[in-house]
């Protein structure tokens, strides 16, 4: 067999073994077939074709997220920045639009299961509640 194959399937056994997706027994089996029983020949597991795609899908997903949040804010910041040029001095359109955006906020985190998004909607519903009743008594 090829040595690079070789490398390669084996950094593939040692990532399996590593995140246990195979029982331990058929990794150390399968790494004494490939390595014909020679054990300094094994290989990292950081080499293996999914840890570096894990890593890349770490990268997507963070960015994605971080994407959410901008736009998130961003569009608070419309809504308010729409209030503050146009209907400056009613409160209860400002409260209207913060409610919008706490909507907005709940129904993507439960849309995108995203736990943040679904907390922060939820709070800011709650202390927009508060606000009214506070300021109504």
């Amino acid at each position: 067999m090829n040595a690079q194959r070789k490398k390669i399937i084996m950094a593939e056994i040692n990532y399996w073994k590593q995140n246990k997706l195979l029982p331990e027994q058929y990794c150390d089996f399968l790494l004494t077939l490939y390595t014909q029983g020679d054990h300094e020949q094994e290989i990292s597991a950081t080499d293996a074709v999914l840890s570096k795609e894990k890593k890349k899908f770490n990268t997507r997903v963070i960015l994605l997220q971080f994407l959410y949040i901008v736009i998130a804010f961003a569009v608070l910041g419309i809504s308010l920045k729409l209030w503050s040029l146009f209907f400056a001095g009613q409160m209860m359109l400002l409260v209207g639009f913060l409610i919008m955006n706490c909507l907005l906020w709940l129904l993507a985190g439960r849309l995108l299961k995203l736990l943040y998004f679904t907390i922060s909607g939820a709070a800011g519903l709650i202390l927009i509640v508060a606000f009214i009743v506070k300021t109504v008594f």
